[in-house]
């Protein structure tokens, strides 16, 4: 069990206080749930024997590890996290702050904030005016919970469907360990007969509960990041445009994304991706796994519908190295799930996480209506969409352009993009938009120093064309700004789940 299997992770613990942690641990219900339906899963095949106690063991030892941090931290004071983190040095800061926030979401743990509001000049429309700023600060204290207290339940992934705040990233369904759960681009179904109710769909779900604290706090540690309240964690930002002529031809803005995934391929940093292509039905994405160049071609451009991506990555578990392509939700579900439940991604194989802007999508229905009713068109008729400068626009197999305001497509968007407040996907390895770059040009927002020297790489070796995205106009101010419009606009996902459950 855990002081065998791992007992480096718990050096300089005693072997009583230990096995306590570990007994407690053990009482878990995602731990009993996964363990108990052993056969089940097997039989499934989506994990092997192997897999499955890599898993069921990495989830014994992260609750065996919370059960200490919980002891630790009893009768202290509310605390920040970057104040936990000194005091409990026996483990890894990255898991401190992630085991904190679990706790919180078990009930053991209480998330105290306080707003403080300051005033501060900016300019609005070129004039200088004061206005008020609200800082929020976090704290964290452990309750004072009677004896018979039962740490809290997940529900299954079901429940943020029927709040009407789920993303349809398709994540839930591809780490199901018993196939239970269906997505599309419209549906969630779980199959209740099948699911066995351990919950671990609604912890790696972007929309179950916050990790923005854990997130900052995380990346605060590394002082190679900037840090931007409105953009999140970057090493670098970049305007680029690709020199490929073949992309040039399939671009949306600048090629970047194509380009670096041509590059990742030829040079063999990973084996596969996860893009979407148009399906049969035009304009109808569908996610595809790429493995050759000539096939990658087929997935430029922006296709505006949504797409439940993140649905085939366990279909992907042959290829070692993998990258993915996808919107701000499906980033950090992909991020979620490397935190929790116990920090063992349950697909170690995705390598590069490349994010797309994105300020909010359509279903492939919307899409169609709004080009028959705001330009009196077929959606066969259309080879490109685009959103720049505050309009929607449209090109079609005439050779004409035709444009909307963006104000009047707004009322087509998903209601569940209401509730995402990542324009620049923060929770990628790279991140991609034409915000803030001239046309013909994509902002890149680097987010770590290897990820940082492969683009570097694909500029010196004449793929890309490369500015600073700090010296360009409109540039990273307006990518910050719009950025901010999201957040303020976003509406809390988690109020709407907290209706749903009472």
């Amino acid at each position: 069990m855990v002081q065998v299997i791992n007992n480096k992770t718990f050096k300089g613990i005693s072997p009583n206080k230990l096995m306590e942690a570990t007994y407690r641990a053990a009482e878990n219900f995602q731990v009993r749930a996964f363990y108990e339906a052993k056969n089940e899963i097997l039989k499934v095949g989506k994990y092997t024997e192997e897999e499955f106690f890599k898993i069921l063991d990495a989830m014994i030892d992260a609750e065996t590890e919370r059960k200490l941090i919980l002891e630790r931290l009893k009768s202290k004071e509310p605390l920040f996290l970057e104040e936990i983190v000194k005091i409990i040095k026996e483990f890894s800061p990255d898991n401190v702050i992630r085991d904190i926030i679990y706790l919180k979401e078990q009930g053991y743990i209480d998330e105290k904030i306080e707003v403080k509001t300051k005033k501060v000049i900016k300019k609005i429309k070129g004039e200088e005016k004061e206005v008020e700023e609200k800082e929020y600060f976090y704290r964290y204290q452990v309750k004072d919970l009677p004896d018979d207290f039962i740490e809290h339940y997940f529900e299954p992934v079901s429940i943020v469907f029927e709040a009407e705040v789920c993303c349809h990233c398709g994540w839930c369904s591809s780490i199901c360990p018993v196939n239970a759960i269906t997505v599309t681009a419209d549906i969630l179904e779980i199959d209740d007969n099948a699911c066995m109710k351990c919950g671990l769909c609604y912890t790696i779900c972007p929309r179950s509960f916050s990790i923005d604290q854990a997130y900052k706090s995380i990346k605060n540690l590394d002082k190679s990041l900037k840090w931007s309240d409105k953009i999140g964690a970057y090493y670098n930002t970049y305007s680029g445009s690709t020199t490929k002529d073949k992309i040039k031809k399939v671009r949306q803005d600048g090629g970047v994304v194509t380009t670096l995934l041509e590059y990742l391929l030829k040079n063999k940093l990973v084996d596969a991706i996860v893009a979407v292509q148009h399906s049969v039905d035009l304009w109808r994405p569908e996610p595809v796994i790429v493995d050759n160049i000539k096939d990658l071609y087929k997935t430029g451009g922006t296709k505006y519908a949504n797409s439940p991506s993140l649905e085939i990555i366990d279909k992907a578990k042959q290829y070692n190295r993998l990258a993915v392509v996808g919107v701000p939700c499906m980033m950090k579900a992909i991020e979620k799930a490397t935190l929790f439940p116990s920090g063992l991604p349950f697909f170690n194989n995705i390598k590069y996480k490349i994010g797309l802007f994105c300020m909010e999508s359509f279903s492939y229905a919307k899409i169609i209506n709004l080009v028959k009713d705001k330009f009196d068109k077929e959606i066969n008729e259309l080879t490109k969409m685009n959103i720049d400068k505050g309009k929607f626009i449209i090109n079609l197999t005439s050779g004409e352009e035709m444009a909307v305001d963006l104000k009047e497509v707004q009322s087509y968007a998903r209601h569940t993009c209401h509730f995402c407040e990542d324009l620049t996907s923060d929770y990628a390895d790279i991140s991609v938009g034409s915000i803030g770059s001239q046309a013909g040009w994509s902002s890149v927002i680097t987010r770590s120093k290897e990820i940082d020297e492969i683009y570097k790489g694909a500029v010196k070796d004449g793929l890309i064309e490369s500015q600073n995205l700090k010296e360009v106009k409109p540039g990273q101010f307006l990518v910050e700004r719009i950025a901010g419009v999201k957040r303020t606009k976003c509406k809390d996902p988690f109020l709407e789940l907290k209706k749903k459950s009472q």
